[in-house]
């Protein structure tokens, strides 16, 4: 539901101190809700007077913040101007046109768990699969991370633009992040290039900022998009305080590259750091100051009504929804599940089909052949010298296969072709496990063989199990 500020206001503010730089940005903000139905929110989020909305998620389902922002972009106003800000449990988010075989570790994200609840001492979470729908690269978020999402008219639209709005709240407290080529925000590294502070206006540079400067800078915030012919979505992350930094890639690097060449989009591997290194409080109070920030620098691009933005956190501002009201400003709770588009689109997220099945075409060998003469990574010991493994997969289906174990040419031709009958049509992530396929398919004395087979494959596409 849409819920607006009827707490207390600021408080007051503290420093923190951490590795980088003090926290000047950290306030206590009372959080008492009086609520609207989702019925308020669809009815104010769709009005046609509805020209500028911030709204702040206090979901952290990522099925249901993602099909928010679609409702968003789908169904606000065309000349209207939307911040939405959430923050997710622990996932892996690839983009639109990615294949998650290649862009994740699934077996791991399976396996293991990661530092999860807002308040570090409650223990740990899973790490959930999502697909979004716009495009890009494959990034992680939990607790200690920010998404925003900025929706505009097309003609509007800029990549710079919001990333520089979300980069001068950064700035408040760590004067090294700047916005990169790539659009991306950055904390330049090394010691200082020049005397004196940053300056406030140029966002894309810093006084660590050179040409070839070494260490890398450390990306904190990266971007995607989607364009129509009316709207343009812009949303992107913030590493703020991520308690799992150190785990990150070990998510982001899959056990299958060496073996696969794919179609799609493939993620720009960067170096990663937070925003606020070393912050070990609460994560939500963090998060939601700069959400408040955050929602401040739009109101203050847009020349958002004060009274509207006020209402996130001032108690003598009473909140109304009026016909003649341009600028709205609320919170979002749970029940805005029961929207249909959005219930619908949770329904689309999680689907094993969406997940999995928008996959673009790609190949599994495990050795050299004429489309991938690339050299390979050297197999598990157990893994059969003679045999040979092949699958060409679209949509998640192998539409191919050429597995065998025999030296012998027309054996091992044999052998690929009974495993193509048992193998071929199948949808990889409904595979429990590739033993139970390959044994239909082999003779009992070959049985070692194939499981060391099944165990590399099982490996490689993370056991193709169901991980929404």
């Amino acid at each position: 539901m849409l819920r607006w500020k009827s707490g207390s206001s600021i408080l007051y503010r503290r420093r923190y101190t951490c590795r980088l730089k003090p926290l000047k940005l950290l306030h206590t903000v009372s959080r008492q809700y009086s609520s609207f139905g989702s019925t308020t929110f669809r009815e104010v989020a769709t009005k046609s007077t509805s020209k500028r909305q911030i709204y702040i998620s206090r979901i952290s389902d990522p099925y249901v913040n993602l099909s928010i922002e679609h409702f968003l972009l789908q169904n606000t106003p065309p000349n209207s101007t939307v911040l939405f800000l959430y923050v997710n449990s622990p996932c892996v988010v690839i983009g639109r046109n990615q294949n998650p075989w290649l862009e994740t570790d699934l077996e791991l994200m399976r396996d293991t768990h990661v530092i999860g609840r807002r308040n570090l001492r409650k223990g740990h979470e899973s790490v959930q699969l999502v697909r979004r729908r716009s495009g890009g690269g494959a990034v992680f978020h939990d607790y200690g991370n920010v998404n925003y999402s900025v929706i505009c008219p097309t003609p509007d639209f800029s990549r710079n633009k919001h990333a520089e709005m979300v980069t001068r709240v950064i700035r408040r407290d760590n004067p090294r992040a700047r916005v990169n080529e790539r659009h991306d925000i950055v904390l330049d590294q090394g010691s200082l290039q020049e005397d004196g502070e940053p300056n406030s206006v140029d966002l894309h540079r810093t006084r660590q900022h050179q040409e070839d400067i070494s260490p890398p800078a450390l990306k904190v915030s990266g971007s995607a998009y989607k364009l129509t012919r009316q709207r343009s979505l812009h949303h992107g992350t913030c590493l703020l305080a991520s308690p799992n930094l150190d785990v990150i890639s070990n998510y982001l690097r899959s056990p299958a590259r060496p073996f696969m060449k794919a179609r799609g989009v493939d993620s720009v591997r960067s170096p990663v750091g937070n925003v606020y290194d070393g912050f070990r409080r609460n994560l939500e109070d963090l998060t939601f100051a700069f959400q408040i920030a955050v929602a401040e620098s739009f109101a203050h691009l847009y020349e958002f009504d004060k009274t509207g933005i006020s209402q996130l956190t001032d108690p003598d501002d009473k909140a109304s929804i009026e016909p003649r009201f341009q600028h709205i400003c609320g919170y979002i709770e749970g029940d805005v599940k029961d929207i249909p588009e959005i219930k619908t689109g949770i329904e689309e997220l999680k689907s094993l089909d969406w997940i999995f099945g928008q996959t673009p075409q790609f190949t599994i060998s495990s050795h050299p052949f004429e489309d991938d003469d690339r050299e390979r990574p050297p197999l598990p010991n157990e893994f059969p010298p003679s045999a040979r493994v092949y699958l060409k997969v679209r949509s998640g289906i192998i539409t191919s296969s050429n597995i065998s174990i025999s030296s012998n040419q027309d054996v091992a031709q044999e052998e690929a072709e009974r495993v193509g009958h048992f193998l071929n049509e199948r949808n990889i992530q409904e595979i429990g496990s590739f033993k139970n396929i390959l044994n239909k398919a082999a003779c009992q004395e070959k049985a070692g063989k194939i499981a060391a087979i099944s165990s590399w494959l099982d490996s490689i596409f993370g056991n193709g199990n169901n991980l929404s």
